[in-house]
């Protein structure tokens, strides 16, 4: 198989494709027309034909935040616009899933983006229109007040702030002035198919937001979680890629270069050249493009570093410090000689993150809902940094790896392995094994599986990524998937 060509088809043809949001999907179910129908029954409809046997709703891999929150939103829908015999069926079911599962959240590695705004929003309106559902948080009613401290009160709905992202969770205190100020040129609230619609149940008029739905509703055959995200996809494709210490430039053109080097501004850039620049978008461009060979100015990567505790954040306000955006912090350093105490600043990002595995064995993440993608990020960025003879401190992780493989040669942390997971954890396992030696037969197995897997017509991948919901970026799994095994036919021939 000539993966290079594959490889260079899939940066040609990024498509901004991911599968199914069932919470942006209930938050559009909730609006109406003026003259108080549903505006989209079919949203209605998705929600009646995808709500799992439990009760739930939500992504294949059972992860409780996830769950809950799809849960919550689809019950409310279905409450206010369903309207139906099966409606008040699914809504019976939905009651009882929550109250049997809204206490396993500390199970889950991490919770989701917002989900401390959002959840205790959703909880009272449900209460609100007489479902039977929690009147308690399990604590998150307190994390909400703790969160909105942090934020400055007249900033809570700048455009300029990642909150606009989750700005549903205000709810009926929402100011529709406020919010139709937010709103960025594409008529949206922040990227966010959910934000938006949640704007338009207290505004259905507004033309802009309702176009910018439309828009989204007919870019896929389903409603996706954030909507456009071109940098985001882009540059992780690209940094995916980069795993497979083949030169960069091979998969790239001179047209996408350029595009990247105009995306990334003085103070970064997001997911998308629409919306807020964050440190982990930030950090991956400014990598990429060093390792192509263009000049990037290291006061663009500054912007994110806090002094005071000497490591990047991603957005401003954040409650909890990234693994991840750190972890693509140290690759950029690495490529950057002339940022002001570089070396000093990678050993305390390093030692950062060797002191946040959890048991000594692996890290998780707040951007992805399995430890063997932050693992694979950061134990390959020590590997390969300033700081590599750290990595000894790391023989554990190697042990867990290795010892975690499943009987197919698959890997993945939940309920079954993954292609997604298994190419994370082979990526590292090549790249270590040029530095100590890994037993082959689990190179062979993994590998095995993966070309397997990938050859599948019918493969779906589960959605591990971390948002308001799980989500499913297509082209950066198969990225991932397409780089391991370059590597490993680099490195076996």
């Amino acid at each position: 198989m000539d993966y290079i060509a594959e490889a260079k088809q899939l940066v040609q043809n990024l498509d901004q494709r991911m599968g199914p949001s069932p919470y942006d999907i209930g938050w559009m179910a909730r609006v109406k027309t003026p003259d108080g129908d549903p505006r989209w029954p079919d949203q209605i409809d998705w929600l009646l034909e995808n709500q799992h046997p439990d009760g739930s709703w939500g992504g294949q891999i059972e992860y409780y935040h996830d769950r809950i929150i799809c849960t919550l939103i689809a019950a409310i829908a279905l409450s206010e616009n369903g309207h139906s015999a099966q409606s008040q069926k699914a809504v019976k079911l939905a009651e009882h899933y929550v109250w049997h599962h809204l206490h396993l959240l500390p199970r889950d590695p991490f919770e989701l983006v917002g989900f401390e705004l959002i959840v205790p929003t959703l909880l009272r309106e449900a209460t609100e229109l007489g479902l039977d559902m929690p009147n308690h948080t399990c604590g998150y009613g307190e994390i909400q007040t703790a969160k909105l401290q942090l934020i400055p009160p007249e900033k809570l709905y700048s455009p300029d702030l990642s909150t606009v992202f989750s700005l549903e969770f205000m709810g009926h205190s929402g100011d529709t002035a406020q919010l139709e100020k937010a709103l960025n040129t594409l008529g949206s609230l922040g990227n966010s198919p959910a934000a938006t619609a949640y704007y338009l149940t207290l505004n259905n008029t507004n033309t802009d937001a309702l176009n910018y739905l439309e828009t989204t509703r007919k870019h896929q055959r389903s409603v996706i979680p954030v909507y456009p995200f071109r940098i985001f996809e882009l540059t992780w494709v690209l940094n995916n890629l980069a795993f497979s210490d083949i030169s960069i430039t091979e998969f790239a053109g001179a047209e996408i270069w350029a595009e990247l080097k105009s995306a990334l501004g003085p103070t970064g850039v997001g997911s998308d050249i629409t919306f807020v620049p964050d440190g982990d978008c930030t950090s991956v461009s400014c990598y990429i493009l060093l390792k192509a060979g263009y000049n990037v100015d290291p006061s663009i990567l500054a912007h994110f570093e806090d002094k005071e505790k000497g490591v990047f954040h991603t957005y401003s306000y954040e409650r909890n410090i990234s693994v991840s955006t750190n972890t693509h912090a140290l690759n950029a350093l690495q490529m950057m000689p002339d940022y002001p105490n570089r070396r000093k600043l990678s050993k305390q990002i390093t030692l950062m993150l060797l002191e946040n595995r959890k048991y000594n064995l692996y890290w998780t993440d707040k951007w992805h809902a399995s430890p063997y993608y932050a693992t694979a990020h950061a134990f390959i960025a020590i590997l390969k940094g300033d700081e590599s003879y750290l990595a000894h401190a790391c023989h554990y992780t190697i042990d867990w790896l290795e010892h975690t493989q499943r009987d197919n040669g698959s890997w993945g942390f939940f309920d079954r392995g993954t292609a997604e997971e298994t190419a994370y954890v082979l990526m590292t396992l090549l790249h270590y094994n040029r530095y100590k030696h890994v037993e082959p037969d689990i190179i062979h197995r993994g590998a095995e599986y993966l070309f397997q897997a990938y050859h599948k017509e019918t493969l779906e991948y589960p959605a591990l990524w971390i948002i308001k919901s799980l989500f499913l970026p297509y082209n950066i799994v198969h990225s991932a998937i397409l780089s391991t095994l370059m590597l490993y036919n680099e490195t076996f021939n």
